[in-house]
């Protein structure tokens, strides 16, 4: 796949050789999603902290090198956290909306995590409107449980760096506009037209180029640039 993503795409090729260990998990639908809930407008620090909080709730698995390892708790288990313990817990406004979504999925007819898992079968914009029902769940948020753990592998999750990775390579005639639940639909379709049906395995690997950390681990000159020499060459030849 990365090489048909490379073929369709010059810097993808590029990128793919500084990122050879990025991979897109099939994650169980009930930790994505409350992990997801816990990334809303958040940083990656308070996120772990966040999530591991959650993990330490469920059965303890063992202790490997001083790091314990617990079970995500199940459904029922999550039930008995109180909103007042997440936000003690630093959740902040989100406690809501996790003991809000874990109350939701309860009253599903056959159970919440059957009902998630139901959603594998379901077209990609079945699914979306699906979890938008559920308290605090967006577009992008949902997009990300869709792609990581319910096989919508064309799903385009789209924040500030998606956005600015579509404006600047894909749809540049987007650049300047404000981002709008439409535009999104743009940027998803831009993304499926240059990478197929695997589109948003392709946009995980651009997402994570664009992070500052990785970034910092990428050579100065990129594939862009090294064009945008070839054509001031190029001019210069001409004006000679």
């Amino acid at each position: 796949m990365w090489h048909g993503f490379g073929a369709a795409d010059s810097r993808f090729a590029e990128l793919a050789q500084h990122f050879k260990g990025a991979r897109v998990l099939r994650q169980d639908p009930l930790e994505c999603l409350i992990q997801f809930l816990c990334s809303s407008n958040n940083n990656i620090s308070r996120i772990t902290k966040m999530v591991d909080f959650v993990s330490s709730l469920g059965d303890y698995l063992g202790n490997v090198e001083g790091f314990e390892f617990h079970a995500f708790p199940s459904l029922e288990r999550l039930a008995l956290v109180t909103e007042q313990q997440l936000r003690e817990a630093g959740f902040g406004y989100r406690a809501k909306y996790v003991t809000g979504t874990v109350n939701a999925l309860q009253l599903k007819p056959e159970g919440g995590v059957k009902w998630l898992e139901s959603l594998r079968k379901l077209q990609l914009q079945m699914v979306i409107d699906s979890l938008c029902t559920l308290p605090g769940i967006g577009l992008k948020v949902a997009s990300c449980i869709a792609l990581f753990s319910l096989d919508q592998h064309h799903a385009i999750p789209v924040d500030t760096h998606v956005w600015r990775i579509a404006t600047t390579h894909l749809v540049p005639e987007l650049a300047g506009a404000s981002l709008t639940p439409k535009l999104c639909g743009r940027v998803a379709d831009a993304f499926v037209t240059k990478y197929g049906k695997y589109a948003g395995w392709a946009q995980t690997l651009l997402f994570i180029a664009e992070l500052p950390s990785q970034k910092a681990l990428l050579p100065s000159v990129t594939v862009n640039e090294k064009k945008s020499s070839k054509k001031r060459g190029s001019k210069a030849q001409r004006g000679n």
